[in-house]
């Protein structure tokens, strides 16, 4: 019965079960959109009700609202997208993509690789993602800087011989080191902090690695909200980069965070 009893993703679960709230996140796919946009993709419905369905929406966290002026921005956020993924399909499906990978390997056996020269096009991608945390802002802040190896890593495996560093402070670096096996000593640059707001904000620049001609800034805002922290990632990036870079991108963020939401509130 572990995480049968969740009222953030009971939440979630009766915002999904509206057609008309799935055809609201569905336009959002693409991009941030206005009240105004929505309601004109939804001819059957009045104002008043889209912005009914988009009030249950934000509550459940499955986006965020950014106001300009008179304007009302409403953004995707898949972070608990990502948690029901996690908790209902995601340990299902490991063992269907491990044969499927087996047999891949099994069938280019033996195969010359043919090298394939890929023409990339200079695109750029904007999204935002939230997440709620129960503790402080300060205490968010700093785990998010002191505890950087304990929420960024990509797996339990590489945990054991890399660790990612932030240093606080404008100018400091953020980069991963293997702390063991034949590479130890290594060091990738990830990207540099070129802002600080104790307490409350950040920024980072760089290439995260990528090997193609891009660079990304990641602004991370931390709010009070309800008592605790509204933490928020924009993220943006430029260059010879693609749709797949876009969608590794938001969900190492997606993973991160939620990570940094455990090791705070379990604290």
């Amino acid at each position: 019965m572990d995480g049968a009893m969740d009222p953030a993703l009971d939440a979630v679960w009766k915002a999904l079960s509206d057609p008309t709230r799935r055809a609201l996140l569905d336009g959002l796919r693409t991009g941030p959109q206005t009240t105004g946009e929505l309601a004109a993709r939804t001819p059957g419905l009045s104002r008043y009700a889209v912005m009914k369905h988009l009030g249950v929406l934000e509550a459940a966290g499955l986006i965020t609202v950014r106001r300009e002026g008179r304007k009302r921005f409403n953004h995707l956020n898949a972070v608990p997208l990502k948690r029901v993924y996690e908790r209902w399909v995601s340990k299902y499906e490991d063992q269907w993509a491990g044969s499927l990978l087996s047999l891949k390997r099994f069938m280019e056996r033996g195969r010359p690789k043919e090298k394939q020269v890929e023409t990339l096009e200079m695109k750029s991608f904007a999204f935002e993602l939230s997440v709620d945390i129960e503790a402080k802002p300060q205490a968010v802040f700093d785990a998010w800087f002191d505890d950087c190896a304990a929420w960024f890593y990509e797996s339990e495996e590489s945990r054991q011989w890399q660790k990612a560093v932030m240093e606080r402070h404008v100018g400091g670096r953020f980069y991963m080191e293997n702390t063991g096996g034949p590479k130890a000593g290594k060091i990738n640059l990830l990207a540099f902090v070129t802002m600080i707001e104790p307490g409350r904000k950040l920024r980072l620049r760089g290439d995260f690695t990528m090997p193609n001609a891009m660079t990304a800034n990641a602004t991370v805002t931390f709010e009070e909200h309800e008592g605790g922290c509204r933490m928020l990632v924009e993220h943006r990036m430029v260059g010879e980069c693609t749709n797949e870079d876009a969608k590794g991108f938001e969900e190492g963020w997606l993973d991160g965070m939620q990570k940094l939401k455990s090791l705070v509130e379990n604290r």
